[in-house]
């Protein structure tokens, strides 16, 4: 496939070519700009996306801060504040804590070797807590 392409002028002084010849591969001067400029598009462009994961980053810290706040707020009896995000029903600890929790512990057993977390499971057992498996989730 052959991609049509587009002339694009651009004025330098007589140092500055003479700079782009020298540190060109090649003595290809078009090539050089181009490639650097795209490259650095290309690294403005991962900036710009990892920006973004931060704000969105940011607004779940928030989310998750809101519903620990309500988990406190539950257990310590004191009434939610109006507008706050975060589960709100009376009592109980929220569903979203309990989700978030089941995740992380999924992603942490999953990094996990079989021969540690038989190992783990061994230390639950022993101090008399029932130890999660799928099967058991099933069953509810």
């Amino acid at each position: 496939m052959v991609l049509k392409t587009k002339f694009v002028g651009i004025r330098f002084t007589e140092e500055e070519v003479e700079w782009l010849q020298a540190v060109a591969p090649n003595g290809n001067v078009s090539g050089y700009i181009r490639d650097t400029v795209l490259r650095l598009s290309k690294s403005d462009r991962k900036l710009v996306n990892m920006d973004d994961k931060l704000v969105e980053l940011g607004q779940d810290m928030r989310q998750v801060s809101d519903i620990l706040a309500d988990l406190e707020r539950k257990v310590s009896g004191k009434p939610a504040a109006a507008g706050e995000t975060g589960s709100q029903e009376p009592g109980g600890i929220p569903e979203e804590l309990v989700g978030m929790v089941l995740e992380t512990l999924l992603m942490m057993r999953s990094f996990c070797p079989p021969q540690e977390r038989k190992m783990a499971q061994a230390d639950v057992e022993q101090t008399g807590l029932p130890v999660w498996r799928k099967a058991n989730l099933r069953d509810r």
